[in-house]
């Protein structure tokens, strides 16, 4: 278990002084964790970090691991290529859509779509080439214990049908301070640039200004906002995880801005 720091009280106070002005049905979870080089990281600040939210494009980060983790491994070619025809053409983020004729893309294109674009078709072409038992089954192994991949993107019969992708706070901070002890080795560092690449900056990072490198993946459904990364400051290195369900998109994209920025400040300059 996570060892928590006494000295992050007051951000938790700061914190739930703005959540409590929110709906009384709206979920929100977060966790500020210190990451230290070779060692477990610590707790910072903590709230319903095992509450379980819907994941949204929050479970391509998993997806990214997976097929880094099989190419490590020699199981699996990153340059090999999966035809766009593979699987059905879906709308919602991403750019692949757009396109004309039978084009095809390598794994590493694929993921980069997937993470920095938030591409649902490359994400749905990637779960189906790699089996979703088999990503489920790298979740465990990681040991994320509520991580599940039950569906593919924009499938909204599966959620008639209560199929449906979950993660928690908690699960989302242990998957990327995995990477992050990863980033040195050739695999890892391709996985980091993809996260530092992410295009989507409307929630933690709003405030921070455009040269502020994030490394996170963010995540979007119908009253659902998540932002889930990792920040290097003079500080130290910190991952910042929120997730916000049962919210108003427009609610929850500003208090997502609002929380980013004193998470931020916060470590920068409360943090002994």
């Amino acid at each position: 278990m996570m060892e928590k720091l006494i000295v992050g009280k007051s951000l938790e106070t700061q914190l739930s002084a703005l959540l409590a002005t929110l709906p009384s049905d709206a979920i929100v979870s977060y966790m500020v964790t210190r990451l230290n080089e070779g060692e477990e990281a610590t707790i910072v600040a903590s709230s319903k970090e095992t509450q379980i939210h819907t994941g949204a494009s929050m479970v391509k980060t998993l997806i990214l691991e997976y097929v880094f983790h099989l190419a490590a491994q020699e199981q699996l070619d990153i340059n090999d290529t999966i035809a766009l025809s593979r699987s059905p053409r879906v709308e919602g983020a991403g750019a692949l859509m757009e396109l004309v004729g039978n084009h095809s893309f390598s794994y590493l294109e694929l993921c980069r779509l997937m993470m920095v674009l938030s591409d649902n078709w490359a994400t749905n072409l990637l779960i189906q080439a790699l089996g979703m038992e088999y990503i489920n089954a790298r979740a465990e192994q990681i040991g994320l214990e509520h991580f599940e991949i039950n569906r593919m993107m924009m499938d909204f019969k599966a959620v008639e049908e209560n199929r449906e992708n979950y993660i928690t706070a908690l699960d989302m901070a242990k998957l990327l301070h995995h990477i992050y002890e990863l980033r040195q080795t050739v695999y890892g560092h391709e996985m980091w640039n993809i996260l530092g690449r992410q295009q989507y900056r409307d929630i933690l990072p709003f405030h921070w200004g455009e040269d502020v490198v994030f490394h996170h993946k963010t995540g979007s459904l119908d009253c659902v906002e998540h932002d889930a990364g990792i920040i290097e400051t003079m500080n130290g290195d910190f991952c910042f995880v929120l997730l916000m369900s049962r919210l108003r998109n427009d609610v929850a994209k500003q208090l997502g801005a609002q929380m980013g920025l004193i998470m931020k400040e916060f470590v920068e300059d409360a943090l002994p």
